[in-house]
This record gives C-alpha cells, structure tokens and sequence, in this order.
C-alpha cells in the first residue's frame, strides 16, 4: 500500500478498510486487515470495529464473533461502538439469543454507565423489534425501571416504533400515555408510523 516511499499508518489504513466494508468487499478487507500486522503495525479498536462490522453485513457471524474475541485476547477492549455493532449484528442475523447473553455479560465491563446502557439498550430493542421478538424488547424496557436507569425519550420512540411495526397496539396506547406522562415527544420516523396506523384505522385517533 506504500506508495512514494510513504508509508500508511493504521489510521489510513482503517479508512480503506472502511471503504471496502462498505463495498461489501469483505475478502478485500480481510487481506488488508492481516497486511497492519505483516506491516508491524496494530489493529486499532477502530480497525476491528470495522472490520467486525462488514462480517456481519454479509452474514458471517462466526468470523465477526471471532475477531471480537482476538480483541480481548491482544488487549484491545472493546468500546461503545464496537458492541453496538456487534449487538446490532447479531440481532440481524437472527441470532438473538447470543445478543442477549453477550449484553448480560457487559454488567462487568467498564463501559457499564447509564450513557451507555441506554445506548445499547435502544440497539437491543431495535433488534429484537425486527426479529419479531417485541416481548423481549418490553421485558428489557421495563428492567430499565428496575435498574434505576429510566428509558430516554429515544428509547420510548425505538419501542414505540417496534410496537407499531408488529402490530402491537394496544400497547401502543400504553406506551403513548407513558410519553406525554413524562413530557416525552415522537420523533418524525415515530410520527409517520403512528399516522399510518390511524389512518388505517388499527390506533384509535384519540391517542
């Protein structure tokens, strides 16, 4: 990759590597990810977040786990960026029950602060809501409650949306009474759905 005598950090490295990611040139990515280390450079935690995420954009679960497991391995904690993704990737690719266990197991990292939970709670919910899964969703929002970590105006319009979507209406109303209890507004994407289904006549209009 040199080229005129410079030589790439990993910085432009990771930006190149971003680009065939998002190309979906997974193999491409892979072989230039193994080039830092023949470099005598370091994967970054940039570096394996990107690469984490393009695996699981093209459904290769079992490579994206393991390379979040080198990372621990070579000292790289993870941070809120790159569980999200592997949050979130897993959700996609079905594997909802993995994504569970593996934010459980977060209560003993460093990144366990309210910011963060919230954070990836959203990217859970999100998740089990376009599996289907919306019980799992409402049991994680309630344990929000029970944790003293109360669910943002974000997180009420991620559920929302999820109820909406899976035709989950009567707690639709629930939850839309819980809003204006809290002061909380819909966000744009949460009001076109919610118009939807009072046009279609599945939410009562006096919500």
């Amino acid at each position: 990759m040199a080229f005129r005598g410079l030589v790439p950090d990993v910085i432009s490295y990771n930006s190149l590597l971003n680009g065939y990611c998002k190309s979906l040139k997974i193999d491409e990515a892979m072989d230039l990810f193994n080039e830092i280390t023949r470099k005598g450079l370091k994967h970054s935690v940039v570096t394996y977040s990107i690469m984490i995420q393009g695996l699981f954009q093209v459904g290769r679960c079992g490579d994206a786990r393991k390379l979040f497991d080198e990372m621990h391995g070579k000292g790289q904690m993870p941070d809120q960026l790159t569980y999200g993704i592997i949050l979130e990737g897993l959700c996609n690719n079905h594997q909802i029950e993995e994504a569970l266990s593996l934010f459980h197991l977060m209560g003993d990292s460093k990144l366990n602060t309210d910011v963060v939970y919230t954070i990836l709670i959203d990217v859970m919910i999100s998740g089990f809501c376009g599996e289907g899964h919306v019980i799992d969703a409402k049991q994680l929002f309630l344990k929000m409650e029970e944790s003293g970590c109360p669910p943002d105006k974000v997180t009420y319009n991620v559920l929302l949306q999820g109820y909406l979507r899976n035709k989950h209406f009567d707690d639709v109303d629930m939850l839309l009474h819980d809003m204006d209890e809290r002061g909380y507004f819909l966000d744009v994407s949460t009001m076109s759905l919610l118009i939807d289904s009072i046009a279609a006549g599945s939410v009562d209009t006096t919500v």
